[in-house]
């Protein structure tokens, strides 16, 4: 496919199309600087974005990617409901959050706003906001116990807040009256609205400036650029079918997500059957917010350099049956998904593109390790100051490894998006909170070649809190399989975990400025929390550990210099230093080369040693020089010698399998506790077990694991 043609002079295109993505960034810069939640201000959980004038996605800014187009159905949903009933003004502003309707769960407030020039509608301005409350059974919106939507605060299927220009006052505060914040759900609002009037003011300048028909020809071009560009791409890639799934904890359950996809020249399809049916509990994710995952997914793999809009939507279909986690019907609950039942979406939509462009030889560079998800806490009482207050308790987790290099440490709160989030000090200035330490954990980050990065962890307690308890709302993926997973045969990272600790040693501790400086030193009981509300006394700790990034490739070919590096800098302890990527030190004086060398070489003949099961493959006919090959990972590949096709080791050339084979079937198979994927993985001793499949000819780690103990592979 040829580079698409424009309608538009080039340099005029490029021009007005960065002006147009340029406004929404200042939209985004109005939400940050009008808003006072932390969700807004600091965490950057909000959306800032241009619609056609039928809800088509024109461009976003660094806004929440799954948002973007679940505003575009907020869109359609208000011309549905206003054009023929109360109209459509100039000045306009509609409210809208009903997930079944286009938000995610309650507390995404979406405002939109009709951009008019000289009585014309050529476009919507779009933001969203995580409000402080929504008067739900649990503070904050996120409710554990809700088993239907009702329990789950206010509802709003699109109601207009600004008529003309001019506030709706009754709308306003008995909105805003409905919540446990009505002061802060307020300037939430009065963010949106800020930043909505900013977005109309910036594009009625630009149209006025250039004319209508031009940027109606820009905008239509953007979208065609966009499109064109990305099945230009899918050309690159080879067809076939890719599959991945994840599990919940939740309501003493394990919840089944999984998702085949499918590509054919120039389009994919996204197919969610065989997911468990919607759950009881707040985890079930609307359709067109599961549609999000896989657009946000497909943005950072494929399109990590395209614009936001909806010309991805039109190389996607997505398959969701009707009644399951990832399509709910009412009355399901839903308040607890974005952090789960959408973390977990947009992970099985992403693992499944980063098997498929792991496939060709163009796209295989940028494959990366994904996660699953993370814990998170809401947090409400009465602070310091004697005011109520409803916020969030939340750290950043660790990027997945890439295959040109280790994962960015504390990078993201989920799916390895880049992101902010709050300061030591602004949350002991605002809450009755203290930490006594937040720092990056040791031995979290999955092992490879190239290593993941590594999320934090935080020991926070009580302080000076004057109704003496803190109530908490237990989020995030539940489960002790939920962080990054690790990519051709790189480890996964440590799970991410809440944990109350009940009547501590820590105001002895504190009086005596002995703080603990591990978990373990806190005294108490020790509690794991799946989804829970909770009170945190002031005897009781919180512990927050996040996600951990995945590794990338074998742990053995991680360069020594980089191992010592990162034992230096506290990531990795000398001990897994030695026992998983195999590097021996000289005392002090750096790593011994030689004894690296000969650990290495042991290590891989232990695996070997270690094999538990090896199916014996016959060699498939027709093998033999003249073979293309094309890759399939990190270390092996895929031989095409026309009639026959077979996959083998990039590294020493065994022959594993034919090409319709499993090609685990025909590895190495070594099977051992979950503490040899990392120190850290000790949680998972009962149920799980550390499964790796490697080359039977060289011993190189081709693919890893963690599985319940009693599964049996193949």
């Amino acid at each position: 496919m040829s580079e698409p043609k424009l309608s538009v002079d080039p340099v005029t295109f490029e021009i007005l199309s960065h002006r147009l993505y340029q406004i929404t960034q200042e939209i985004g810069t109005t939400l940050e600087r009008v808003g006072g939640t932390v969700n807004t201000t600091q965490m950057r959980d909000y959306l800032a974005g241009l619609y056609q004038p039928n809800g088509d996605v024109l461009c976003a800014g660094d806004a929440m990617a799954w948002h973007v187009g679940c505003a575009g159905v907020a869109v359609r949903r208000i011309i549905e409901r206003f054009t023929d009933e109360g109209g459509i003004f100039p000045g306009d502003m509609f409210l809208i959050n009903d997930p079944y309707l286009a938000a995610i769960h309650q507390p995404d407030m979406y405002v939109v706003s009709p951009i008019h020039v000289d009585e014309r509608l050529i476009g919507w301005s779009a933001t969203f906001v995580h409000v402080a409350d929504v008067g739900a059974m649990s503070p904050g919106g996120n409710s554990p116990g809700a088993t239907e939507i009702c329990h789950e605060g206010i509802r709003i299927p699109g109601i207009k807040l600004i008529e003309r220009g001019k506030i709706r006052r009754d709308v306003f505060d008995t909105i805003t009256n409905m919540t446990r914040q009505p002061v802060m759900v307020g300037l939430d609002f009065k963010c949106e609205i800020a930043a909505n009037n900013v977005g109309r003011a910036r594009m009625q300048e630009l149209y006025r400036h250039y004319g209508v028909e031009l940027m109606e020809k820009v905008t239509g071009e953007m979208l065609d650029h966009t499109a064109s560009l990305l099945r230009k791409r899918l050309l690159e890639v080879p067809d076939g079918v890719w599959r991945a799934h994840g599990n919940i904890e939740a309501g003493d359950k394990l919840w089944k997500m999984q998702v085949e996809l499918t590509k054919e020249r120039d389009l994919l399809t996204f197919d969610f059957a065989g997911t468990d049916q919607q759950a009881p509990v707040g985890i079930n994710l609307p359709y067109h917010a599961t549609v999000g995952a896989c657009f946000e997914s497909l943005l950072q793999t494929l399109g990590y350099d395209l614009p936001k809009n909806h010309g991805l939507f039109r190389v996607m279909e997505v398959m969701a049956p009707e009644g399951t986690i990832v399509n709910p019907t009412y009355p399901a609950p839903v308040s607890l998904n974005t952090t789960s039942g959408g973390a977990v979406a947009r992970f099985l939509a992403g693992s499944t593109l980063i098997q498929m462009i792991g496939t060709s030889e163009k796209w295989s560079k940028e494959v990366t390790a994904q996660t699953l998800g993370t814990r998170l806490a809401r947090h409400a009482g009465v602070n310091q100051t004697g005011g109520y207050y409803v916020s969030t308790l939340v750290g950043l987790g660790g990027i997945g490894a890439r295959s040109w290099g280790d994962g960015i440490n504390s990078a993201g709160i989920e799916m390895g998006r880049p992101s902010t989030v709050h300061n030591v000090e602004w949350v002991e200035a605002n809450f009755p909170l203290l930490y006594l330490y937040r720092r990056h954990l040791q031995d979290g980050a999955g092992a490879g070649k190239f290593r993941g990065g590594a999320g934090e962890e935080s020991l926070i307690m009580p302080h000076d809190a004057p109704e003496a308890n803190i109530q908490i709302v237990a989020l995030g993926v539940a489960g002790l399989r939920n962080s990054g997973f690790g990519i051709y045969g790189g480890h996964p990272g440590a799970p991410s975990i809440l944990v109350h600790v009940e009547d501590s040693d820590v105001r002895e501790a504190v009086a005596a400025k002995t703080l603990p400086d591990e978990l373990a030193e806190a005294g108490g009981t020790h509690n794991l929390l799946g989804y829970r509300d909770l009170r945190l006394s002031v005897d009781d700790l919180l512990y927050l550990r996040c996600a951990n990034g995945g590794g990338y490739g074998d742990p053995l070919e991680r360069d020594p210099e980089r191992v010592a590096q990162d034992v230096v800098d506290g990531l990795v302890s000398r001990e897994a230093a030695e026992s998983i990527y195999g590097v021996v030190f000289a005392g002090t004086d750096g790593v011994d080369g030689a004894g690296t060398r000969e650990k290495r070489e042991s290590l891989k003949r232990e695996r070997q040693a270690a094999v538990t099961r090896a199916t014996a493959v016959a060699e498939p006919p027709g093998t033999g020089t003249g073979a293309v090959r094309h890759p399939l990972q990190e270390s092996l590949v895929l031989c095409d010698l026309g009639e026959h096709t077979w996959v083998q080791c990039a590294r020493c050339d065994h022959i594993l399998c034919e090409s319709d084979a499993d090609w685990r079937e025909a590895c190495s198979l070594g099977s051992a506790p979950p503490t040899e994927a990392g120190p850290l993985m000790d949680l998972l001793l009962d149920q799980y077990e550390f499964q790796r499949w490697y080359c039977p000819g060289c011993g190189v780690l081709l693919d890893s694991e963690i599985a319940a103990a009693e599964a049996q592979p193949g």
